[in-house]
């Protein structure tokens, strides 16, 4: 009966959250044509709800991978449809990458959402803040019913990639105290967490190391600060996954690629690549050359893997489970 009442607690606390989004976005609909809203209670609004027998669970949020489209009407849509074959299956590379990474031997839950369209991120901050309401809507329902119908008070690691960790951010200024004791990490991958929000919230704590809990790791790579995304900055943390530090003494991703943190900006400065192999001339938009935003997970899985596997076995013996 008192887990039941914990649950109770976080879903009306979780739902005010989600009304006071709606009555804003009650208000915007006449502007927005939107798909078909998710039901998480369908197995079908998930890529996948995986329980092994781990005592943790990792619950991943896709990034962006669907571009405009146009619909049966003709009008155009800046919102995935979480029941399009076509744009589910141009998740699956992101989302198989993810499981390998986070979730190797873990419980792993992913929701399909009403992504907003790589062109949303192309318009201005005002357009993405507007658009990505609908989108963060579908992210809290979907974690608001993994945590009362799946997670049974297990351990959890949130991560998200690009657009999928701006919604893990957001989700986390959400959570009260008895949630956030569960979070083992987050991994926030390709975002930001601006100076303000850090200070504002207090549930968004900055990793140190390679072994502390409850935390935010977080880090964009650049080969140098002119070629930043502004769509993904000011930014207030980062931590070198090579060497898991925070602080400017370089680390090897391999024998010719060194890593070192811009502590001024909070990006991680990558030296010893081609700039011109991982541009990608579709989104020169956002990314210029010497960006390596679309690497972010490949550069360095090997030490994702690793850390997180660390990070939980060190929840694990600290909180005795």
């Amino acid at each position: 009966m008192k887990q039941k009442k914990v649950f109770k607690i976080i879903a009306f606390g979780l739902a005010c959250v989600s009304w006071t989004n709606m009555s804003n976005i009650a208000s915007a609909q006449v502007r927005d044509r939107l798909p078909e809203e998710p039901d998480y209670s369908s197995a079908d609004s998930w890529y996948q709800t995986i329980y092994n027998g781990s005592k943790v669970d990792v619950f991943y949020i896709a990034p962006t991978c669907v571009w405009d489209w146009y619909n049966a009407s003709g009008n155009i849509m800046h919102y995935a449809d979480v029941h399009c074959e076509k744009q589910r299956n141009a998740l699956l590379p992101s989302l198989k990458l993810a499981q390998d990474i986070f979730a190797k031997t873990d419980n792993f839950y992913a929701p399909y959402y009403r992504q907003i369209t790589l062109e949303s991120w192309m318009n201005g901050d005002s357009i993405i803040e507007h658009r990505f309401t609908y989108a963060m809507n579908d992210i809290k329902n979907a974690f608001y019913y993994y945590l009362t119908l799946m997670n049974h008070k297990r351990p959890f690691i949130l991560a998200g990639f690009s657009q999928g960790a701006k919604a893990v951010v957001e989700l986390i200024k959400t959570l009260p105290d008895s949630v956030c004791s569960q979070l083992v990490a987050a991994y926030v991958i390709g975002y930001k967490i601006t100076p303000e929000e850090l200070l504002q919230y207090p549930t968004l704590k900055a990793a140190r190391d390679s072994m502390d809990t409850g935390v935010i790791i977080c880090y964009n790579s650049v080969s140098s600060v002119e070629a930043l995304c502004t769509a993904l900055s000011p930014n207030g943390i980062c931590i070198n996954p090579t060497n898991w530090r925070t602080d400017t003494i370089s680390g090897q991703l391999n024998d010719s690629v060194s890593v070192k943190i811009d502590t001024l900006h909070h990006v991680l400065l990558v030296e010893g690549l081609d700039k011109q192999k991982y541009f990608l001339p579709s989104l020169s938009k956002l990314f210029k050359p010497g960006n390596f935003h679309l690497q972010e997970l490949l550069f360095y899985r090997t030490q994702l893997e690793q850390n997180v596997s660390l990070r939980i076995k060190n929840y694990l013996q600290i909180s005795n489970k």
